[in-house]
């Protein structure tokens, strides 16, 4: 075969795999983005290596060593599972304050409201310094839990630190409860300080503006419940 017949029989050969191999890659979906049972096969492959994970990390929480402490609480914030929050919740009162920060920051991020009565509780303690209070504001404000927020605005009425109340105020418009905006739109009205009638408006601004929740008739809730239990069916 001359290179021009070989030539010409690729190039047909090319344009008739082309569109298939566009319809493979559109199939492709990425990992972790899955849907249905490819995703329940992986979530059960991942289970047990995320069961010793978490063993691993709530046996080095209750060492000796700071730094593997800190380790731990690294690893329970990648863990989806009620027991990784519960340890994070329990070195969030660690005696090193480097590992009681990092817990505390770390139930934010994973926005564990299971946390939320006690870093409420910690919030008021007495021994519980400036830094602390506003790295725990910080956290109750990406939970998002509501019950944070009468007591978020009980410590707005009785601190006068600049920095805390800050914190406070950005807190209550990350959690969006517009039971908050009796307060927020008083003080960013007759508020002394124009720093924080600035920090009180934008707060307010952000709860106006946050989208409604969806809400989700029972019956299809229930007809949700009942697909995703038929989908865990092996």
């Amino acid at each position: 075969m001359s290179f021009r017949a070989w030539r010409a029989a690729w190039l047909v050969l090319a344009a008739a795999l082309l569109p298939v191999l566009a319809r493979a890659q559109d199939s492709i979906v990425p990992f972790g983005q899955e849907d249905g049972p490819r995703a329940h096969l992986r979530d059960r492959y991942r289970k047990p290596e995320n069961s010793q994970k978490l063993s691993d990390s709530v046996r080095k929480l209750a060492g000796d060593d700071p730094q593997e402490r800190l380790e731990a609480i690294r690893a329970l914030g990648q863990i989806e599972d009620p027991k990784a929050v519960e340890a994070l919740v329990g070195a969030a009162s660690d005696g090193d304050m480097r590992v009681r920060i990092k817990a505390i920051d770390t139930l934010g991020q994973v926005r564990a409201k299971d946390a939320t009565p006690l870093l409420i509780q910690q919030l008021f303690m007495r021994d519980t310094d400036l830094g602390l209070k506003q790295r725990i504001l910080a956290s109750l404000g990406k939970i998002g839990d509501t019950r944070a927020t009468g007591p978020i605005m009980d410590l707005l009425a009785r601190n006068g630190d600049p920095a805390v109340r800050g914190n406070a105020i950005f807190a209550l418009g990350d959690i969006g409860d517009p039971a908050a905006l009796p307060s927020l739109d008083a003080m960013a009205k007759d508020g002394a300080d124009p720093l924080m009638r600035s920090l009180a408006v934008e707060a307010a601004r952000k709860i106006r503006t946050r989208p409604a929740p969806v809400v989700v008739p029972p019956a299809l809730a229930v007809d949700r419940r009942g697909q995703s239990g038929a989908q865990a069916t092996p």
